[in-house]
């Protein structure tokens, strides 16, 4: 009786503060009630490498071309206009004049002048460039500039492939042709000055220059952004803010959202989906989605790093359909076939694990283990907010029957996302959204040259995707992901558990909320509209 009257006492409070956010459309306008879970790590824009810290950054910082979700197209942010040399090696931008970093008495600006300009996007592209970690996670933006590989080692004091001949104009030249480069330019827009003066404080208080602007942030409660009075485009916001809330869990959320409190809802409580979306038939939305959900293993040191036909063997024996298309209700497509969205090029590779727990069982054999035996116990750490899902006792079980124990190792996800790089982390469960149809957007992320938590790096692997970069000719560069995807599926780094389905709740007062396949963070804010005349009184 005690647990079930502090689980109410918590949503009581919960709540009460959701609803300190009005409903209705008030003279100063609509603010947008937005749940996420996880809180956001942090808000620096250098070190962010999850969706929770993307979903709030994306709608306060710009890059020099925006990347429009549902159409893969780029269009004019920071940089109205922009060349590219016959050669495809000079990159020349320019710059959007009049455009002022957000007033939030954060940075003092020197001059009182707070105009975005050229100097500022080179500061941040130096800042960017570094093996140290802690202070930007995301070197590859520009490596493929001249003169990255110099400014990394520490040899030069500037990047010599980026010019800023003037406040307005920007020339980036590039060492080969990369025809990802624009894809993979995520240098913000953001003031020297805040560089230069917040240090470790860059990540509590965002300046940047998009649509909205940091206000508040309650840790594991909510963050606050207001519109950004200043923003260059015309008419845009309408809305008055974004309250981005962090509801603990899905039946909260549901909750909230039948009470009004929330004006989406992003994840179903299991067991739950299908009854949701009769419940709320009209205001149900789905989309095909561009996330690969997987266990990894590490692959460059440790038991499974050791021992590749046991990685096989547990491929093997994970009984994807039963999760996805049964016991989740069809929350995800079960991934029946290879590391790549169904959707992109070259998705069906020659090494396919479909579930087979007598091929596993003979994997075993093979490896040295017969019936598990050998084997030591395992541990899968497990994001604490993907509790609930039912892989976990599903794959758990499925190992069980070859012999094997796997324990569920869960843990808060402010620290996850850094524990599971480290040494003791042998198994872990991910996913990756891409934001593309291009199999660049998973492979170069996940698998080339050791980027991503299982350490993967495959020399025949990274060159095939290298030319891949540079070959502009589709059917050449398809077949060399095909070769890529076949090794990697042979060195099985992954169990691949899903590919996603973008669903979600939606009021239906809200229009113009339009995510890509890459999932419902990727919508643009700025283009919500409220229609005031559906508000309930």
């Amino acid at each position: 009786m005690l647990r079930y009257v502090s689980r109410m006492l918590v949503l009581i409070l919960v709540a009460s503060l959701v609803l300190a956010v009005p409903l209705a459309a008030q003279d100063e306008g609509y603010v947008l009630r937005y749940p996420i879970s996880p809180d956001p790590e942090h808000l620096n824009p250098f070190t962010a490498t999850t969706i929770a810290i993307g979903t709030v950054m994306r709608n306060i910082y710009e890059n020099l071309l925006g990347l429009d979700a549902p159409t893969g197209e780029f269009y004019p942010q920071l940089a109205e206009s922009w060349e590219i040399s016959d050669d495809q090696l000079t990159y020349t931008f320019n710059l959007r004049q009049g455009v002022l970093f957000h007033d939030t008495g954060a940075v003092e600006f020197a001059d009182g002048d707070r105009e975005f300009k050229s100097s500022d996007w080179v500061c941040a592209a130096q800042h960017s460039v570094t093996e140290d970690e802690t202070q930007s996670a995301h070197p590859e933006w520009l490596e493929s500039v001249v003169g990255y590989e110099e400014f990394l080692a520490g040899e030069a004091e500037a990047i010599a492939g980026i010019e800023a001949p003037d406040d307005y104009t920007l020339s980036i030249t590039l060492t080969t042709p990369n025809r990802l480069f624009l894809t993979t330019l995520g240098v913000p827009g953001i003031p020297c000055e805040a560089i230069e003066q917040l240090g470790e404080d860059l990540g509590t208080n965002p300046v940047g220059t998009g649509p909205f602007q940091f206000v508040e942030w309650q840790r594991d409660n909510f963050v606050q952004l207001d519109a950004n009075p200043d923003y260059y485009e015309e008419g845009k916001p309408t809305l008055a803010g974004v309250r981005f809330i962090n509801v603990p869990d899905a039946n909260t959320a549901l909750l909230q959202y039948r009470e009004n409190q929330l004006d989406f809802l992003f994840g179903f409580p299991t067991g739950q989906r299908l009854a949701i979306m009769e419940e709320f038939d009209a205001e149900y939305n789905e989309i095909p989605g561009l996330n690969v959900r997987y266990f990894g293993f590490k692959m460059d040191q440790g038991f499974f790093a050791e021992n590749p036909l046991v990685r096989q063997a547990f491929s093997h024996a994970f009984n994807r359909e039963l999760v996805w298309d049964e016991l989740m209700e069809g929350a995800r497509f079960p991934a029946t076939l290879g590391y790549l969205p169904p959707s992109m090029p070259a998705s069906t590779p020659a090494n396919i694990y479909e579930y087979n727990p007598e091929r596993a069982a003979e994997l075993l054999v093979e490896a040295g283990f017969p019936n598990g035996e050998g084997l030591p116990e395992f541990s899968l750490w497990v994001f604490s907010s993907a509790a609930d899902e039912l892989s976990l006792p599903v794959l758990q079980e499925d190992l069980r029957q070859l012999g094997v124990t796997l324990n569920i190792e869960l843990e808060d996800a402010t620290t996850y996302w850094d524990h599971i790089g480290e040494d003791d982390v042998l198994m872990f469960l991910s996913g990756w959204s891409a934001g593309l149809e291009d199999p660049s957007d998973v492979f170069n992320f996940l698998f080339l040259e050791a980027r991503d938590d299982t350490a993967y790096d495959n020399p025949e692997v990274n060159d095939l995707l290298r030319q891949a970069m540079s070959e502009y000719d589709e059917a050449a560069r398809n077949e060399l992901y095909q070769q890529a995807h076949d090794l990697i599926t042979a060195d099985a780094p992954w169990i691949v558990s899903a590919y996603s389905k973008v669903s979600w709740l939606q009021k239906d007062w809200l229009e113009n909320f339009n995510p890509g396949g890459g999932g419902t963070y990727t919508a643009r804010l700025a283009d919500v509209i409220v229609n005031s005349d559906m508000l309930p009184e």
